[in-house]
């Protein structure tokens, strides 16, 4: 009898042990068929059609990124470092299974500004942000709304009328920028170009016999009113002002501005002629064509978006600089309507001369010159003179 009840005992723990693994085995059970269930919202993404969630097998992109500019000083660099660089960086994150590392080469750092083209294309600067007035001959097309002067004066009308252009002709602008083995994202628009003067200018006449300085392409808007133009550029603007090399400069107002030309010239001058999509973005096309598809996307996405950014940003921080030239007591006027109709008149058909032109490159001159005008109107702007090309 004590066997038999030693006996029954050790089935009773045994049959307590067994309903215990039995009541472990259903709760991990239970807990295993969770993780999929909370996998679940990623894969549903992807079924959607978003990005799906990056797994732990990242990869690391380093990228050498800058121009012949500081980052600092112009709009379409700034917007690039603040917004460019960071939303490419943290859509790529948060998107695919890329990490993007900027080396960051702006100011000349590995190229200047007549440089940048070819650092580009040769690899030594992998994303090029910078200015394409000098490289006026290679890129002709860029630099084509210098040759319509007296265009709007609104970064955001050049830029969305530029964009337009491109867009018609795709394989010219596409053929164009694979010769120098990059691939074309963004325009990055200047400011409106107007006249910063150490003398006060009320009529066209008040130019005459003074030196105006200009950068390239911009010098024969100064064949007008018997001044004198000037090739110059910026870094040596003030210095050369302050001593009486020349006595103004064709400028927008914020770099005019923050290049402390008003400390020397306190007299701004709007003659109109206009805001110049002429800067931008660009990546050498052996990287391009390195890059996940998923990543070639959302640099596409964020160009465009900062085509946007870097025209209202120009815009805004002209307006912004135009008040602080007042407050600091510089005098900001408008030259007479009249005298801005005499300065067009007195211009040659310098849009006519540029398309023919780019016909002998070998462009359809006439008619990419002639669609860039268009879709400014096309936007609301009229033009003061009706520039006939054909």
């Amino acid at each position: 009898m004590k066997w038999r009840s030693k006996m029954k005992g050790i089935k009773n723990i045994v049959s307590i042990l067994l309903v215990i693994c039995i009541a472990m085995g259903l709760l991990a059970g239970c807990g295993g068929s969770a993780a999929p269930s909370a996998a679940a919202p990623a894969s549903s993404a992807t079924a959607s059609g978003a990005a799906s969630a990056p797994s732990a097998d990242r990869q690391k992109i380093t990228l050498k990124i800058g121009g012949g500019h500081p980052s600092n000083t112009m709009a379409y660099t700034a917007v690039c470092q603040d917004f460019f660089q960071s939303e490419i960086s943290r859509r790529c994150a948060e998107e695919t299974n890329y990490d993007i590392e900027w080396i960051e080469a702006y100011g000349g750092t590995i190229a200047k500004l007549a440089e940048c083209l070819t650092a580009c294309q040769q690899g030594l600067l992998d994303v090029m942000c910078s200015s394409y007035s000098f490289d006026n001959k290679k890129l002709f097309l860029m630099n084509m709304p210098y040759y319509i002067p007296f265009s709007s004066p609104d970064p955001v009308t050049v830029t969305q009328a530029a964009r337009k252009t491109v867009d018609q002709f795709p394989e010219i602008y596409e053929n164009l920028w694979s010769t120098y083995n990059q691939k074309f994202l963004a325009f990055g628009p200047t400011g409106r170009y107007e006249l910063i003067t150490n003398f006060p200018v009320n009529s066209l006449s008040d130019l005459s016999g003074h030196k105006i300085a200009a950068a390239g392409a911009t010098l024969p808007w100064l064949d007008a009113g018997n001044s004198i133009p000037v090739q110059s550029n910026l870094n040596e603007a003030y210095t050369s002002i302050q001593t009486g090399v020349y006595e103004g400069w064709v400028m927008w107002p914020d770099s005019s501005y923050r290049y402390k030309l008003h400390e020397v010239a306190p007299y701004y001058t709007f003659v109109g002629f206009g805001a110049m999509p002429i800067q931008g973005i660009s990546i050498n096309l052996d990287v391009w064509n390195k890059l996940d598809p998923s990543v070639q996307k959302i640099f596409t996405e964020v160009a465009a978006e900062y085509e946007v950014k870097s025209a209202e940003t120009a815009k805004q921080w002209d307006e912004e600089a135009t008040e602080e030239m007042k407050a600091a007591g510089v005098t900001v006027t408008d030259l007479p309507a009249a005298d801005v109709e005499k300065w067009i008149e007195s211009l040659p058909n310098i849009p006519q001369e540029k398309a023919d032109e780019a016909t002998q490159m070998g462009y359809p001159g006439v008619e990419i010159f002639n669609a860039y005008i268009a879709a400014q109107k096309e936007l609301g702007y009229t033009y003061p003179r009706e520039w006939v090309i054909e």
